[in-house]
């Protein structure tokens, strides 16, 4: 399936491949290169602003993202104890309803 997808994206107008690892590690050691020795020409190094490369930054957003749906509780993935938070209440209510047999009553 990514064979494919790889060779569709090639029809896309605009459409530039990847660089492979060994070009780009090529090209950010020729980046950082650049401007160590642009560092050690300037007196002043808070006044020398970089050039941008392509692809450095993450994209800027003027819209928040919306907020995500609030998780839902599913009753299938909860343990039946965690799920009967009334169970203990209601068997204690059935235990109370015995009759408590004192010992009188044993003895004939």
């Amino acid at each position: 399936m990514a064979q494919r997808s790889r060779a569709h994206r090639k029809e896309i107008p605009g459409y530039t491949e990847k660089p492979t690892r060994e070009e780009r590690r090529f090209q950010h050691r020729a980046t950082r290169h650049a401007a160590h020795q642009l560092l050690r020409q300037v007196d002043d190094p808070d006044e020398i602003v970089l050039p941008e490369l392509k692809g450095n930054k993450a994209p800027v957003r003027n819209v928040a993202p919306p907020e995500p749906e609030p998780r839902r509780f599913r009753v299938w993935k909860t343990k039946f104890w965690k799920r009967r938070h009334n169970y203990k209440l209601e068997k204690a209510a059935m235990d109370a309803e015995w009759p408590v047999i004192t010992p009188d009553q044993l003895e004939p």
